[in-house]
């Protein structure tokens, strides 16, 4: 068995339980040509000329701004989606040949394309927070729009619907976002239904079977916490960040006039590290947690304990209405001819027809599990 993951915004591919990391072409000519322009132009913007004038200018490696976001199976290898810098891309890549020249299917500045779900010819595509339809030669429809964010897309196996997850956003200035549920989306008819969704849960990565079983992730819902500072709080630091702007100003004077920092544990050009990503905040807030959880998880009995918590499982919806807890600790998950492939966090694992475990390889944080020919 062949399957590809993401992990921490890099390829990877485990072929027969070996897994090896994906290069990849695009990412790498992108962050060379960048970074080649910022070093023709760092003479402009650096030495003690640059700082006399106050003209230093900082170049962050490209190869940091670049990321993978979303991969789906497509022929005779896979389709990735990608942002980098400022620019959304949707490639493709044979997995059998890493090396070989990807194919280009379309590139949009200020676009960022996340996930993604291809058959016949078609790409339901996650675009700026929306979902999109595009072909494979690029050009596409966008299907949803407003106060609303979907993710990931997946052509329904029974129909030409597209399942995806969605979330509404208040309306007025509030910043209120309601659980996350699960909708179809008819392209053909012009219809969207609600399939499911629940008042203290979130329902995420939805898919469907030839027998009319849909599955999804359920997780406990998280109200995103308000981001106005309270007025008390903003007198009771004012006095802090005063002198921190006084001290801050002062540096800044002696490094333009003087050449050094006044702090000297601090090197010149060096800058604070920036924010980092959501997607690495959540990655590394269920690592702080990992080994709770997984303590946790194997004192339940699990047999292959995951990183992640019990509350966030994979559902099984019959065509009767009926519900099955088939997993908890579930990372990600996509079908095999063998049964369900799963990522709990540290290993991609099987659950056979048979209803037997078996743990196909480590893998830190597999996500957006897809299964090659």
């Amino acid at each position: 068995m062949k399957i590809a993951y993401l992990s921490k915004g890099a390829m990877y591919v485990c072929n027969d339980g070996k897994v090896s990391q994906l290069p990849c072409e695009r990412a790498d000519k992108y962050a060379d040509t960048v970074n080649e322009i910022n070093k023709n132009k760092a003479w402009k913007h650096s030495g003690r000329g640059a700082e006399f004038m106050g003209t230093v200018e900082h170049y962050e490696d490209a190869s940091k701004t670049t990321n993978i976001f979303g991969m789906t199976p497509a022929n005779d290898g896979f389709l990735y989606s990608a942002v980098f810098g400022g620019m959304g891309a949707i490639y493709r890549k044979n997995a059998d040949e890493p090396k070989a020249p990807e194919g280009h299917i379309y590139t949009g500045m200020n676009r960022r394309i996340s996930n993604i779900c291809y058959k016949n010819g078609k790409i339901a595509a996650i675009m700026d927070d929306h979902l999109a339809v595009f072909d494979e030669r690029g050009d596409y429809d966008e299907i949803t729009d407003g106060p609303s964010a979907e993710s990931y897309p997946f052509w329904s196996a029974d129909d030409n619907r597209i399942l995806c997850s969605t979330v509404g956003y208040a309306i007025g200035g509030d910043s209120g976002v309601s659980p996350s549920s699960i909708m179809a989306v008819d392209t053909d008819a012009g219809r969207m239904d609600e399939l499911f969704a629940e008042e203290e849960n979130d329902l995420i990565k939805p898919k469907n079977d030839s027998e009319g079983n849909y599955y999804f992730i359920r997780q406990p819902y998280r109200a995103p916490k308000p981001q106005k500072e309270p007025i008390w709080k903003s007198v009771l630091l004012f006095p802090v960040r005063l002198i921190k702007a006084i001290v801050g100003f002062l540096n800044a004077f002696s490094v333009l006039f003087g050449g050094e920092p006044l702090r000297k544990n601090q090197q010149r050009g060096d800058t604070k590290t920036k924010n980092k990503s959501p997607r690495e905040l959540y990655f590394e807030g269920r690592l702080l947690e990992a080994e709770k959880n997984e303590k946790e998880n194997a004192e339940s009995g699990d047999k292959n304990p995951s990183i992640l918590p019990r509350s966030r499982v994979l559902v099984k919806k019959a065509p009767d209405g009926s519900e099955t807890i088939i997993k908890k600790g579930v990372l990600d998950y996509t079908f095999s001819d063998e049964g369900i492939v799963y990522s709990n966090g540290k290993e991609i694992i099987l659950i056979g027809n048979d209803g037997e475990e078996k743990v196909i390889a480590k893998a830190s944080f597999a996500d957006n599990l897809i299964i090659l020919k």
